[in-house]
């Protein structure tokens, strides 16, 4: 079975994945041993925080202006529903065993690849809602996701660099 979508669940789910970013950049930062990654992925999660804040503003905005909480038809569903499934650290601290939670690089790269996977999410809820309101809540959402993959990226170069 696959879970159901519309606007207005789209949007809750936007604050839910960055809860879901901070909370996993803070348990973290529990476990890891290095000072200057336990500052980058506080930094990180700080990053998560504002977000989810601005996302539960425009969350109450919509759901005050009616914003539709009809379902999206099935195939929509399913197709979503495959996209969530990976978005925003499905593994969470597990998926940095390998790397190491004392690896900055690996802790970037991950950030980026869950970056990576927002956006397309956030574009397909874009692309399918039929309401001209949402598409911009979408579009809003979208774009500040696209700002933290640069600001990601960035601090992975600069680490590069060093």
């Amino acid at each position: 079975m696959f879970h159901v979508f519309s606007d207005l669940e789209g949007i809750r789910i936007a604050v839910e994945m960055e809860r879901r970013g901070e909370s996993f950049y803070r348990h973290a930062a529990r476990v890891s041993k290095s000072k200057e990654t336990v500052e980058m992925l506080l930094s990180l999660a700080n990053e998560e925080q504002y977000h989810r804040a601005e996302f539960e503003r425009l969350y109450a905005a919509e759901a005050a202006l009616g914003a539709s909480e009809a379902a999206y038809d099935d195939e929509t569903n399913a197709y979503l529903t495959a996209i969530a499934a990976e978005v925003v650290f499905p593994q969470g601290l597990m998926a940095l065993r390998d790397e190491g939670f004392e690896n900055p690089e690996a802790v970037l790269m991950h950030a980026i690849a869950s970056e990576k996977d927002s956006i397309l999410f956030y574009t397909e809820m874009q692309q399918r809602t039929a309401d001209d309101h949402a598409r911009s809540v979408f579009s809003e959402i979208v774009r500040q996701e696209r700002g933290h993959l640069f600001r990601l990226q960035r601090r992975l170069a600069q680490l590069a660099k060093e």
